[in-house]
């Protein structure tokens, strides 16, 4: 049976752990802008994508010089970790972007096999943030399959954590938070520079 846990209780344990990394979990993610050359009078580009430092640079190269190939034949990483970067842009507070990274963070370790207890309080801990988060933002489909860009963590640590508390579990979240952080960046596409205003409307 899943733990019933309160979104209050789960928001502390971050808070704790987030006390000896303050600037590396409070931090804003690292958002570029980027322009496409776009001509169509009638629709306009606007959207993110996630990528590692490595593949930012490629990719906005790639838009400088041949635009027309990035924006035809260049496939976007992955919706479900496109959704949860937007959303963290788009967080209205630090307590909002704890839970999604919490929500989405959690999900993913979810998948992995490391026993009953261990699933049980990744779960729990999915669950009080996508509560809280639900009526606040629009939430991941169910179809999407990642919803991190990766789990960063080696094997060798997930396999020999012993969970009688949901504490571990929240320290590999804010340990994953920290080197995705600090390994990927975020790219937000636009073509019109209205084009912030006119997705609002």
């Amino acid at each position: 049976m899943i733990e019933q846990m309160k979104w209050e209780n789960v928001y502390q344990l971050w808070e704790r752990g987030q006390y000896c990394f303050p600037e590396a979990l409070d931090g804003p993610l690292f958002t570029e802008s980027v322009f496409v050359k776009y001509e169509r009078s009638d629709s306009f580009i606007y959207g993110y994508d996630w990528l590692e430092a490595e593949a930012a640079r490629e990719r906005k190269k790639l838009i400088e010089e041949n635009p027309t190939e990035f924006l035809y034949f260049t496939k976007p990483t992955n919706k479900g970790t496109i959704q949860t970067a937007e959303m963290l842009i788009e967080a209205q507070s630090e307590e909002e972007c704890a839970a999604i990274w919490i929500a989405a963070t959690a999900k993913e370790l979810s998948q992995y096999e490391l026993g009953r207890d261990f699933y049980r309080y990744t779960e729990g801990l999915y669950l009080a943030a996508r509560n809280f988060l639900q009526p606040r933002c629009f939430l991941w489909h169910h179809a999407m399959k990642r919803l991190v860009p990766g789990i960063m963590l080696p094997m060798s640590v997930l396999e020999n954590i012993v969970c009688k508390e949901p504490e571990p579990v929240m320290g590999l979240i804010q340990m994953n938070t920290m080197l995705l952080k600090s390994s990927y960046s975020i790219l937000k596409y636009f073509s019109r520079k209205d084009a912030e205003a006119l997705v609002g409307k």
